[in-house]
């Protein structure tokens, strides 16, 4: 299975977000319907957004709401309450139990989905504001709208790429817009600086987004950029980023500007300095030392590798 990303499951579940209608060519109520969907420990409120529907029992097995690839089993009513089970195929696979339940001026209703092995719960409620020529105004033409609106609300979110771009891309229309603001974000990324805040802030989904859209891949960017750190003796991010170019710096890296590469990177070589410049030296001359830097490092390091020493041994 495909690692579950928010953002595939939002795709999942548009659907549900913007057609709740009863399709019959009909004048018709008009509802502000108002979303929520929860997973993945997230919460994410939707915008209200006018409906036109049939004019009809909202609490209808016609209203469930769903598309084409979905089928309604189970569909019970108890007064003004309906309960039902959805099974929907193909792109957007999912399975969902929901419920819904007629309001004196509107409706409300709930489900609970499994998408890619994780639950996301959906709730929306519609309260009528009026009446609405439903002819003109299809359920068809106002779930277009919501999608467009989700999808430029998104087109600035490297990590919702696949909502762009792929098999199951819900916003496939967007994706040279998506792709150019991609590249205009990581178009820097081989400068060290830039790629070491990508890499730390969206991890591998940043570099899959660049590969989607055909800007390269982070192998390719990597070296790149660790050939611009060594140009500018950046060997912290040397050490952090291209360890198989780490060793060949150890020999001259500078103890007074490189300490933390050398004590996490050069172990023979940091020691015979802190041999020399760290041990059996009290506070007082440790602070006016040139030294003090990478001995603290030094210091730091061993401290780290003796924690983690322990943890491996369980003691």
């Amino acid at each position: 299975m495909s690692p579950f990303h928010p953002r595939n499951a939002a795709a999942a579940v548009l659907c549900f977000a913007v057609t709740t209608a009863v399709a019959a060519p009909d004048s018709g109520d008009r509802y502000r319907v108002t979303t929520r969907m929860e997973m993945a420990g997230m919460s994410m409120p939707g915008k209200p957004v006018e409906v036109c529907t049939a004019r009809a029992n909202p609490v209808s097995e016609q209203a469930v709401p769903k598309d084409k690839d979905c089928e309604v089993q189970n569909f019970r009513i108890e007064g003004s309450k309906a309960s039902y089970h959805v099974v929907c195929k193909g792109k957007n696979a999912m399975t969902g139990d929901g419920e819904m339940e007629t309001l004196p001026d509107g409706y409300r209703g709930s489900m609970k989905a499994q998408v890619e092995g994780q639950q996301i719960t959906m709730s929306y409620e519609g309260k009528r504001i009026g009446s609405c020529d439903y002819a003109s105004e299809s359920p068809e033409a106002m779930g277009k709208a919501m999608t467009a609106q989700a999808c430029e609300a998104q087109l600035g979110s490297i990590p919702s790429y696949s909502m762009y771009v792929g098999p199951k891309a819900a916003c496939p229309t967007y994706k040279d817009k998506f792709c150019a603001n991609v590249n205009r974000t990581m178009g820097q990324a081989a400068d060290p600086a830039r790629f070491a805040e990508a890499d730390r802030s969206f991890g591998g989904i940043a570099w899959q987004a660049v590969e989607a859209c055909g800007s390269g891949s982070r192998a390719t960017i990597l070296a790149q950029a660790c050939a611009r750190a060594e140009g500018a003796d950046n060997l912290d991010f040397v050490g952090d980023f291209c360890p198989g170019l780490a060793p060949k710096h150890c020999a001259d890296a500078d103890p007074n500007r490189h300490g933390r590469f050398l004590a996490q990177h050069c172990a023979e070589r940091a020691r015979s300095i802190a041999a020399q410049q760290c041990e059996g030296r009290g506070y007082t001359a440790m602070q006016s030392s040139p030294y003090r830097t990478f001995c603290g490092n030094y210091a730091t390091e061993r401290l780290r590798a003796r924690g983690e020493a322990r943890g491996a041994s369980g003691s």
